[in-house]
This record gives C-alpha cells, structure tokens and sequence, in this order.
C-alpha cells in the first residue's frame, strides 16, 4: 500500500513540477514588465525544485524499505 501512495505521490508531483517548467519558460518571453515576472520566475523555481525534491524523499523512502 505504501508503494502505491509512493508513486501516485510521484506522478502528481511530477505533474506539477512540469508545470512549473512550462510557467518558468514562459516568464522568459518579452514583456514591458520585467519585474514582475523576476517574481514569478522565483516562484515557479521554488516549487518546481520542492516538487521535485519531494518526489526523491517519497520514492527513497520505498526504496530504504
């Protein structure tokens, strides 16, 4: 049971990690507003990169077992 929660807890992070990536990327196009969009390039790294680090604790975790 613990392993399924594991990798659907996986997936999900790595769906939202993906999207983070997409909305970081698309920050990086022209704007008359650069400012702003520093923001939330920040934003989208900080929980890309938390997602992602949540998806080695959960699947570690299994694998320690």
């Amino acid at each position: 049971m613990k392993l399924l929660l594991a990798i659907v807890g996986s997936v999900l992070l790595l769906c939202l990690a993906a999207f983070c990536m997409f909305g970081f990327l698309a920050t990086l196009e022209q704007t008359n507003k650069p400012g702003l969009f520093i923001a939330f390039r920040i934003g989208y790294s900080v929980v890309g990169i938390a997602c992602l680090a949540g998806v080695i604790l959960l699947l570690g975790s299994v694998i320690r077992r």
